[in-house]
């Protein structure tokens, strides 16, 4: 991995030194993140998911101080495996069930501390970050059963729907909206939003975004469709519960959808917002000039990051009718 970085930090060198920075906002620090992403990318592609999912573990992102601003705690739910994050400044009384991305086969909160420990500071808010079941272990609808699971343990502790938000990242965004739909097909209360980051709406969707923005995104458009395959597991990947942009999204709550103008995603995003829109649903809906998939995660190197997260506070303190303040930065 170490090799890996220095070589994504001497090829950013060169680059810049022949033609500039690869888009005009980009500061060194970010486009080498956004090559060293890369290069790990090309590492893991083409390996059966357990092969990827070991190149990707393999990262790690140093220690900060923010992490000790809020405290762990493993759950072990009926049907489900979760840790609270918990801001030890003081929070609301609305709680977010957070799920990580990682298409579905691999990401942990070895690789997401950082981010939800920011949201749950961002937000005032208590956040259940859920372990769900990863593919080729399980696929579809497990994460979804699992993540039903543990929103119905959460009103058993005393948290009503009404205090509960969905939120998750690339295929964890994925996974809080299909769960939406899956909790009002078994009849089951809805959370008062959710919050997608970058998410995965359509596992088929080709072309556009995904051929422009591939010189300047991190991710293979060659593995997108085994991904896709592995979590399906055969079910057919156009259905709503696996591409909600097919979805009838009509009755859903309060929705807060983030994504990169310079990511492979995007135009599947876009087209999803203008669904949600035209199905009458309150949409926050924003799209980050020059930034890549999952920018976000990159706290260190642009001020975007920070943004995201204090958009995303504002919103889930909106729905869930909380007004407390974020915790001081």
């Amino acid at each position: 991995m170490l090799l890996r970085f220095l070589g994504a930090l001497g090829r950013t060198t060169a680059a810049r030194l022949r033609r500039g920075p690869l888009r005009p906002t980009w500061s060194f620090p970010f486009e080498a993140s956004v090559a060293f992403l890369r290069a790990t990318a090309a590492a893991a592609s083409g390996r059966p998911p357990l092969g990827q999912r070991a190149v990707w573990a393999a990262l790690r992102a140093p220690p900060s101080a923010v992490r000790r601003r809020v405290k762990r705690a493993l759950v072990a739910g009926p049907g489900f495996r979760a840790e609270w994050f918990v801001p030890t400044g003081g929070h609301g009384d609305a709680v977010l069930v957070y799920l990580h991305g990682g298409a579905y086969l691999y990401g942990s909160m070895k690789s997401h501390a950082e981010l939800v420990t920011r949201l749950a500071l961002a937000a005032s808010a208590r956040v259940l970050a859920v372990d769900y079941t990863l593919a080729p272990e399980a696929t579809f609808p497990v994460a979804q059963d699992e993540v039903r699971a543990a929103c119905r343990w959460l009103g058993a502790q005393g948290v009503p729907p009404a205090k509960i938000l969905l939120a998750g990242d690339s295929a964890g965004g994925n996974l809080a909206i299909t769960t939406l739909l899956a909790q009002r097909e078994h009849g089951e209360p809805l959370p008062a939003g959710a919050i997608g980051l970058c998410p995965w709406v359509d596992m088929q969707w080709q072309g556009g975004s995904y051929d422009t923005n591939a010189p300047y995104d991190w991710a293979l458009t060659a593995d997108i469709p085994l991904w896709a395959a592995a979590y399906a597991g055969g079910a057919d990947l156009a259905s709503p519960r696996l591409s909600p942009i097919h979805a009838d999204l009509a009755g859903l709550p309060p929705l807060c959808l983030l994504w990169g103008e310079r990511e492979m995603l995007r135009d599947q995003v876009v087209a999803f917002a203008d669904r949600a829109r035209a199905a009458g649903l309150d949409v926050t809906a924003h799209e980050f000039p020059e930034m890549i998939h999952n920018w976000m995660t990159l706290y260190t190197a642009t001020p975007e990051a920070e943004k995201a997260f204090v958009m995303m506070g504002e919103f889930a303190r909106r729905a869930a009718g909380s007004g407390v303040s974020p915790a001081s930065r």
